[in-house]
């Protein structure tokens, strides 16, 4: 047969293109149409002026000398170029000079970004503008312990988030495998606290009696989820002054911007994000071809992974899925890296006595690969790929000559560009009439 339909993937700083023949029982999902805002600069002065749940920066700012502004690391991509510099200027605006601003990079755990990453994160109209600082979760003397949550976590967030007079939390909002969702509350926990505090929090979303993860635990999942909960207990404790979070389309332009407390921000955001991006998937697929988004959400297998965990519903069990991640960083962390000749039940009874975020992506990459026949496009190792257990190619036309079986064309398929800012679901269940 020859090739009718063209598919355009963002394959690590690259667009690459799939070919697929005519007569397939294809499903392509995309989710709504996500346009950009017209003007993110009006919208964000609209936030900040009018926000949710808060009063208006102006109003915030009011005697106070100096602001923080926390924003999201190197990992991350939420059009900080497009907008960041409008927010200075409305700092500016509000009474305070860019002499007393200061951007803190919330990175958790995650490396210190090089001074060539925190350029092409926050623009060349920012850098230099403003003092930037780092995030070192270890820097315990430098930790201030702002209270416990119920979940018995002991907050500890940098102490320089913590007396910041005007404190300003920034971020964007996609789904997150255990978090439920990034946005909000995110920028403190993980962003700003100790290390202790990132795995007590972290820790809850796994079961230690059976090494797995808890029930309530999954993207998309807010209300009884003990991460989001906790995470959220923590953000409250420290009681930031205003919060804005972007949503981004697959083009990575802002197609929803809100300015507020970061509560509401989180629910209004998410629910943005699921009027657009959550898909209910009626028959699970037989073949599946997933792209991770492109970079940044594919520089690392530790970051692309999120994308495969999106897809679940809409894979059948065992279906072979054919994943495009380009991991122009590699694996990730050498402690994700030691998990990787474990077996599925090796990293399970691991995860019961140390939980950290290698441990708890590793368990999932694991489950993923246990559950489907994965074919990771990558530049990745081809032996390191093989045990992780998964099939290794370089091109994706290839990995399809190669992989696919003889019956492909009488089986299902899914097409699904970026599943790093979709998440498929099952339908929902008819709702039942009420009798007489």
């Amino acid at each position: 047969m020859s090739p009718v339909a063209e598919y355009t993937f963002h394959y690590g700083r690259e667009d690459v293109t799939v070919k697929l023949p005519d007569g397939l029982k294809m499903t392509e999902l995309t989710g709504r149409e996500m346009p950009a805002l017209p003007d993110p600069a009006a919208a964000l002065r609209e936030g900040l002026s009018d926000p949710f749940g808060c009063a208006p920066l102006a109003a915030q700012a009011r005697d106070k000398h100096s602001a923080l502004i926390v924003i999201s690391d190197y990992t991350r991509y939420h059009g900080y170029p497009q907008w960041l510099p409008v927010l200075l200027d409305e700092v500016n605006a509000a009474g305070i000079p860019d002499g007393a601003i200061r951007l803190y990079v919330g990175s958790g755990t995650h490396r210190t970004a090089t001074p060539e990453e925190k350029r092409e994160l926050v623009g060349e109209a920012v850098h230099g503008r403003v003092e930037i600082l780092d995030h070192d979760c270890d820097a315990m003397g430098r930790m201030q312990k702002i209270g416990r949550t119920s979940y018995g976590t002991v907050a500890y967030v940098d102490e320089r988030v913590f007396h910041a007079e005007l404190l300003i939390l920034t971020g964007g909002i996609n789904y997150h495998y255990f978090a439920g969702y990034s946005g909000g509350r995110k920028a403190v926990l993980p962003g700003c606290s100790a290390r202790q505090t990132i795995l007590s929090n972290h820790s809850l979303a796994l079961e230690r009696s059976t090494g797995d993860f808890h029930p309530a635990v999954q993207p998309g999942a807010l209300v009884g989820n003990p991460v989001n909960e906790d995470m959220l207990q923590v953000a409250s404790q420290l009681r930031p002054d205003i919060c804005v979070n972007v949503v981004l389309n697959s083009d990575r332009q802002i197609a929803w911007l809100g300015a507020g407390d970061h509560g509401y921000m989180l629910r209004t955001g998410a629910q943005f994000l699921d009027d657009h991006r959550r898909v209910e998937v009626a028959e699970p697929a037989e073949i599946a071809i997933i792209g991770a988004g492109g970079y940044p959400k594919d520089l690392s297998l530790f970051q692309a992974h999120k994308s495969l965990r999106h897809s679940v519903a809409a894979l059948k069990p065992g279906a072979r899925v054919f994943w495009l991640a380009a991991c122009e960083h590699g694996e990730g962390t050498k402690e994700f890296q030691s998990y990787r000749p474990l077996s599925l039940d090796e990293v399970r009874g691991k995860v019961q006595y140390h939980i950290s975020l290698s441990s708890i992506c590793s368990l999932s990459l694991k489950r993923l690969a246990d559950m489907y026949e994965v074919h990771l496009i990558s530049e990745l190792e081809p032996d390191h790929v093989r045990a992780w257990g998964l099939v290794p190619h370089r091109d994706i036309n290839q990995a399809l000559g190669q992989g696919l079986p003889a019956n492909a064309a009488a089986l299902s398929w899914i097409v699904a560009p970026d599943f790093s800012s979709l998440l498929a679901v099952p339908p929902a269940p008819p709702e039942e009439e009420e009798q007489p």
